[in-house]
């Protein structure tokens, strides 16, 4: 190196070298959601109603007789409570109007990835949620408060309760077998439901992946330089049942077996934001949403709990 070089460290003026990307590895996808409908409620406290027919029976009448008259049985009103969810941010006048790299608006930065959050925090709260709230602070109840018919426990677990809305109670741990998938399938068949998704925590896929065998086997594709170690849809004997790995469920304990015709996304006031009173020299904005799960009819989904 010649005597005095000048080099980099020594330098006073280098532009700094920063990509004019933000990255984010934090998936924005919302399976439930994304699957079921989407519908209008109007009061805090959502309703509807279910009804059931009568067991087919040997229907055979007398040639010439009377008419008798069956006892009707009324429909049964269910409900769930909205639940409001919220983010909020304040930013600086300054932050907002100097150079950045990656946005050109903190704001219009902010609003977009926190609306992304808030759509999370909204399937969680959809699928593990156990009981409902009412009150100021109310709680909407998920899908783990709601699936009883269909659902199966390990020892000491006991299954939600949601005339009383008694929460489910955790049992001890178990395999995740295909028995216990055919038993769950079988539940929500014979109950009217036509369910085409497992949902389930991604260890949970991995899990089936690794122990499910069914029918099939999983082999390397030598052509292809594949190696297929995964299965992504069971074929049960009423439908195909897509194997979805949910990344916003926290619990692993449970696999919910859906039928996105049987439940819906109640919305008392959609997702949006709105600019607060300002204080001082920054601007400040609130993404909020009010909704509920409506779940039509639980009797034709279905529950394994207490897996692994």
């Amino acid at each position: 190196m010649p005597a005095n070089a000048f080099l980099t460290n020594a330098a006073i003026g280098n532009r700094e070298d920063l990509v004019d990307i933000i990255y984010n590895t934090a998936p924005t996808d919302t399976p439930l959601i994304s699957a079921i409908d989407k519908v209008k409620a109007t009061a805090v406290t959502h309703e509807w109603q279910r009804d059931v027919l009568a067991t087919p029976a040997n229907n055979a009448v007398a040639e010439g007789a009377d008419a008798t008259y069956n006892a009707i049985t009324p429909t049964q009103r269910l409900s769930n409570q909205t639940q409001i969810s919220r983010k909020t941010f304040s930013i600086s006048d300054t932050q907002e109007r100097v150079s950045k790299a990656g946005r050109k608006s903190e704001i219009r930065y902010q609003t977009i990835k926190q609306g992304k959050e808030l759509r999370k925090d909204m399937e969680l709260a959809l699928i593990e949620n156990p009981t409902l709230t009412t009150g100021a602070t109310r709680q909407t109840r998920g899908l783990r408060g709601w699936l009883v018919t269909g659902g199966s426990f390990g020892a000491g677990g006991a299954n939600p309760n949601f005339g009383t809305n008694t929460a489910p109670t955790d049992g001890t741990l178990r395999t995740f077998t295909e028995a216990l998938m055919r038993a769950a399938a079988l539940s929500a068949y014979t109950n009217g439901g036509n369910i085409s998704m497992l949902m389930v925590h991604p260890s949970i896929k991995q899990n089936i992946s690794a122990t499910f065998t069914g029918a099939g086997t999983k082999f390397n594709k030598g052509e292809t330089k594949q190696l297929n170690t995964a299965w992504d849809v069971i074929k049960t004997d009423f439908g195909d049942l897509d194997i979805v790995p949910n990344r916003v469920m926290q619990r692993t304990r449970e696999a919910y077996y859906i039928d996105p015709d049987l439940c819906a996304l109640a919305v008392l006031r959609d997702m949006e934001d709105q600019e607060l009173a300002r204080i001082g020299s920054a601007r400040n904005f609130m993404i909020e949403s009010e909704y509920a799960l409506e779940v039509r009819e639980e009797r034709g989904m279905a529950c394994t709990r207490d897996i692994q």
